[in-house]
């Protein structure tokens, strides 16, 4: 990774890192369809270990919202999701990586978008488990899957529920991916120099939430991550 490619990496990490402390979600959204151009094996592993920043401040501030027994059924769910998201990395090529964490953006912003609200309760709890999990050890995009599960909560609830099952299931996929050869110095090592970008984030994120709170943020967030996926969608399907 070239010094302006770390800077431009680094931005987007702050980007999403300050997007996500506001509502729960956006650091894959914004930062991942690039950063798997700049460097494909950032993601899953590395991103979900930078994400974990996040995560903890998220998990911490909002704690008194956590919703406990959706988080339990949410866990039970998630072995699944994370089994067919790892059997399918393991077949990607960098490319076909390229696309796929392309295409599971534009999926999650096209749902978003339209307002899809999925049945609420129990079966809802489960396929948001196992639903994130999938999209999280392929992509490194958890929310948006998270998000169409659990629209209808608090933002504090969202925030704090989600934060603690990644805290979980993202720790769970990196020592997966680490046992199956996928997660390694190399890794660690950009997941580390990237780390001090959600520092970054952090302060942005405290500035944004009076300023662009309601339906416009959540408009910009998404009209961001749909540019960036498309951009390198068509870049892999020119090139290839």
């Amino acid at each position: 990774m070239s010094i302006p490619e770390y800077l431009l990496a680094a931005l987007l990490i702050a980007a999403g890192a300050g997007t996500q402390a506001c509502i729960g979600i956006g650091m894959g959204l914004i930062a991942g369809p690039v950063l798997v151009v700049i460097e494909p094996t950032f993601v899953p592993g590395p991103m979900l270990m930078v994400a974990g920043g996040i995560n903890v401040r998220n998990a911490i501030a909002d704690r008194a919202s956590l919703n406990v027994a959706a988080l339990r059924r949410q866990l039970t769910a998630a072995p699944l999701g994370l089994a067919g998201g790892v059997t399918l990395l393991a077949s990607l090529s960098s490319r076909s990586l390229a696309i796929a964490v392309s295409v599971f953006v534009l999926l999650a912003v096209g749902v978003q978008g339209a307002g899809t609200r999925p049945p609420e309760g129990r079966l809802a709890d489960y396929a948001a488990g196992a639903g994130t999990a999938f999209s999280s050890s392929v992509a490194a995009v958890p929310g948006p899957v998270y998000a169409v599960f659990a629209s209808h909560w608090p933002p504090a609830a969202l925030r704090a529920t989600l934060a603690t099952y990644m805290l979980a299931v993202g720790t769970s996929i990196i020592v997966t991916l680490a046992v199956i050869g996928e997660f390694g110095l190399r890794q660690l090592w950009f997941g580390l120099a990237l780390l001090p970008a959600v520092a970054l984030g952090l302060p942005l994120g405290r500035w944004l939430r009076p300023r662009l709170a309601g339906p416009l943020f959540r408009v910009i967030v998404l009209s961001v991550a749909a540019t960036s996926a498309t951009a390198v969608l068509l870049r892999q399907l020119v090139n290839g």
